[in-house]
């Protein structure tokens, strides 16, 4: 006969091996986003810093080259209070903005992808890789 308290390390083990598995593969009870930018300056002068974070995940300050995309995926749902900003520099310019708040990005990133453009006259916001191309942001 099983023990009680085997039954309940048994279950203990359970539990903790199906999250380590779903925390590695998918998203559980919601949805993966992606959010990327990308580098679409002139090729003259084309090096764009980054700095991207969320108040759990610091993704580091980059720099990437015209014609170049960072990127990274996360878990979000309707009922999760996920925000990711970003602050971009290109020569004396720059433009500190969210690129995901699931208060309202949910209903923006359809595709569930963010896709934001660094163009010479702002920023850019595009839901997916063939939505349409929207101005959201001049350049400070």
């Amino acid at each position: 006969m099983i023990s009680s308290t085997n039954i309940k390390h048994l279950l203990l083990i359970i539990f903790l091996s199906a999250n380590a598995f779903q925390a590695t593969t998918s998203c559980f009870f919601a949805r993966k986003y992606r959010v990327q930018v990308v580098n679409r300056l002139p090729s003259n002068n084309s090096s764009l810093i980054l700095h991207c974070a969320s108040g759990d995940n610091e993704l580091g300050r980059r720099t990437i080259y015209a014609g170049q995309t960072f990127e990274w995926s996360f878990c979000a749902s309707g009922f999760s209070k996920t925000l990711f900003f970003c602050h971009l520099w290109w020569g004396s310019k720059d433009r500190a903005f969210e690129v995901f708040n699931s208060k309202h990005s949910i209903n923006d990133c359809t595709s569930f992808l963010c896709s934001w453009s660094a163009m010479s006259d702002g920023i850019y916001f595009q839901d997916g890789q063939n939505g349409e191309l929207e101005k959201r942001y001049d350049w400070n």
